[in-house]
């Protein structure tokens, strides 16, 4: 098979998948999405846009849209979760005063709700129902970015 040929299978395999994350998320079956649907099917296939990309997307689409848009959405350039992998391990080996791969459940909440994009209480809820603590109240951060980056 020659590039071009594997290159456009693989476009119509690309294509299959956003048409079928976008069935899913088409929950009414009209055929359109909402602007603010937009990042979350970007997000199932395995995307991860910041907020502020998400919001951007919503508003260049500027109304409900069709496959044909989400699909354009999906081929733009955004870091997976494993590409952030390194850094956040890295910023938590800073956080990590004793080195002995914990950080206070207390502090990682402040964290996470002040910082950088920061979470709702909600959201940050529900990721650490999925977190194990020790004894002393800290999470191991490893197994946190494990959790984050699955």
């Amino acid at each position: 098979m020659s590039r071009r040929a594997a290159r456009k299978a693989a476009q119509a395999n690309d294509d299959d998948i956003v048409r079928e994350a976008f069935g899913v998320f088409d929950t009414d079956k009209d055929g359109l999405l909402q602007p603010n649907e937009i990042a979350t099917v970007v997000r199932a296939l395995g995307k991860n846009p910041t907020q502020k990309e998400a919001d951007e997307m919503a508003k260049e689409a500027g109304g409900p849209v069709g496959v044909d848009v989400v699909a354009k959405f999906c081929k733009k350039k955004f870091p997976k979760p494993s590409d952030q992998d390194r850094g956040m391990r890295a910023a938590f080996e800073a956080l990590d005063k004793d080195g002995n791969g914990t950080i206070m459940e207390a502090e990682l909440r402040q964290i996470l709700t002040t910082l950088g994009e920061a979470l709702s209480m909600h959201e940050l809820d529900l990721i650490m129902r999925e977190i194990e603590t020790d004894a002393m109240g800290n999470v191991y951060y490893d197994t946190f970015v494990d959790k984050l980056v699955e």
